[in-house]
């Protein structure tokens, strides 16, 4: 953990609530455990999010936010003095600190993640997380359109991730080393799940973490991750690349998306839905989700790719 930046986040936050500029979004949460699965889900009811603007609306279409950012949802201009990154305040967060971790010059939403985006992103964890008071962060990415992204400017995002609060994640990797996956080892995957993800778990040793060894590991699931698209083509060539990356201290996780949104239910999921972190904003479906946790599994089938637990690499053309 690294105090004198969590002070200055915490400081930069509460400042912009009381001014105004941050918009924290009140909000109702239960945890929900789906019967059929065992996924435990935190989901959230946040009506306040109606107002937010989201993509594709007339005020939004056209402006970059990223480009050039105000001053009091700024926390760091250049962090790491790396030239390469700003750390910013969400504008309107679900969860208190909500950051954003933009690059600094122009890059597109749909580029993979490079070495340095996820060590960056790994030591901000580092810096973050607190394991004596059980804080623990959740760094994600969504890249293309399908994956529930808001912006086209390159940004990875820090959500405080919920106490007590396990993901099938963390089930998975629970116990186990540190791999990378080849030809003969595959991605841990849940088979009770419906929906494709590939989770590796990261090395305890903490040192040994480095650009090669998150390098290797993001390629490993992202060559698993865009076979889908490649199999898909012939059927559904409208279908855009999508994926989300979802990364801890513990672990990392790709889940391949076909789609944003749900048709069988009015909501959408990014990345956050993928680790059990469900926004609803209508109440409608807040209230079907609260009768029928099993339902999010379906709709995370929907807007994703089947399981393929139990198939090799080669048998989905790796």
């Amino acid at each position: 953990m690294n105090p004198e930046l969590t002070e200055k986040i915490a400081a930069k936050y509460a400042k912009g609530v009381e001014s105004g500029d941050v918009h924290f979004s009140q909000s109702d949460c239960k945890k929900l455990k789906d019967p059929k699965t065992g996924a435990q889900y935190m989901v959230t009811h946040a009506p306040s999010l109606l107002k937010k603007p989201e993509r594709g609306d007339k005020e939004t279409k056209n402006r970059n936010p990223f480009a050039e950012p105000e001053p009091e949802l700024t926390v760091c201009d250049d962090l790491y003095d790396l030239g390469k990154y700003k750390l910013l305040l969400n504008k309107f967060p679900v969860v208190p600190e909500h950051l954003l971790l933009v690059t600094r010059e122009f890059k597109p939403q749909i580029s993979a993640l490079d070495p340095t985006d996820l060590l960056t992103s790994y030591r901000l964890l580092q810096d973050l997380d607190d394991d004596d008071e059980q804080i623990r962060n959740l760094v994600f990415y969504n890249c293309g359109a399908p994956s529930g992204s808001s912006q086209d400017h390159k940004h990875m995002q820090v959500l405080r991730w919920p106490q007590k609060f396990v993901a099938f994640q963390d089930r998975l990797c629970s116990g186990k080393d540190h791999f990378i996956p080849d030809m003969r080892t595959e991605p841990l995957q849940d088979a009770k799940l419906s929906f494709a993800h590939f989770v590796v778990p990261l090395p305890e040793d903490e040192e040994t973490v480095d650009e090669d060894l998150l390098a290797m590991t993001f390629v490993s699931l992202l060559q698993r991750t865009l076979t889908f698209f490649q199999d898909w083509s012939n059927e559904h060539p409208e279908l855009q690349t999508g994926y989300n990356v979802l990364l801890t201290r513990q672990w990392m996780c790709l889940v391949p998306r076909s789609s944003s949104k749900s048709s069988e239910l009015d909501i959408g999921f990014n990345a956050t839905g993928y680790a059990g972190l469900v926004l609803v904003k209508h109440e409608d479906v807040w209230n079907k989700i609260l009768e029928d946790p099993h339902v999010v599994d379906r709709m995370m089938l929907e807007c994703g790719f089947p399981n393929t637990a139990g198939t090799s690499a080669n048998e989905y053309n790796y």
